[in-house]
């Protein structure tokens, strides 16, 4: 009886031991892994060549000028709207004529309020002294998408002229590799200062694509 059924769990063993072995083994299918051979986008150097290859560069012959502009150069993201932010280039008008080049400055001021602030006055260095001028808003645009209670969105074209000689000084000082900037102060009739900054190398661009173009 023993041998019986000893034999009988043999047997019944043998054939569990055959029945796994035949059976398909399950792969577990986990989350893909992460390419490890990503390589990431070339950082931009924002030297005088990077700045000189965005340049906007417009000739009227009628007129005899050529308009210069950094408005492509270098733009900032925009950032939470109770802050005052802006967006600055600087653009150059030859007279084919005279020879005589015009530089303004521009900054595209931008913040949220429900009143307009009006930075209708700029202060800066020109390498020599401190100034201080009346600047000019080209253009002033409002948006009050949503709600206006916290106030609307202002958006301040501010422009002013500033001497060549002030210009060609700073575009002097640039050095390759170097990512020094140039700034001024813009004061409004109402609300904080803002200070904006170019970058020497946008500046060096321009005079040096102006000596080129006269």
């Amino acid at each position: 009886m023993k041998n019986t059924l000893l034999i009988s769990l043999s047997l019944t063993s043998l054939l569990f031991i055959q029945a796994c072995s035949n059976t398909t083994p399950i792969t577990r299918i986990g989350k893909p892994s992460q390419t490890t051979n990503f390589t990431p986008l070339a950082a931009i150097t924002l030297n005088k060549s990077y700045f000189k290859n965005k340049l906007i560069i417009e000739k009227d012959n009628k007129k005899g000028t050529v308009k210069i502009s950094t408005a492509n150069g270098f733009n900032k993201k925009s950032r939470n709207k109770n802050n005052v932010w802006a967006n600055n280039y600087i653009t150059a008008l030859i007279d084919k004529k005279t020879g005589h080049t015009t530089y303004q400055i521009n900054s595209l001021i931008e913040y949220k309020d429900h009143d307009k602030h009006s930075y209708k006055e700029v202060s800066y260095s020109s390498g020599v002294e401190s100034k201080t001028k009346q600047a000019s808003i080209l253009k002033h645009d409002i948006s009050c998408l949503g709600s206006a209670y916290s106030g609307c969105i202002h958006t301040e074209h501010v422009a002013f002229s500033i001497d060549s000689t002030s210009i060609e000084n700073i575009a002097a000082s640039y050095s390759e590799g170097a990512q020094n900037k140039w700034g001024c102060k813009l004061s409004p009739k109402k609300g904080r200062d803002y200070f904006a900054s170019l970058f020497v190398a946008e500046i060096a661009a321009l005079v040096e694509a102006v000596t080129e173009n006269k």
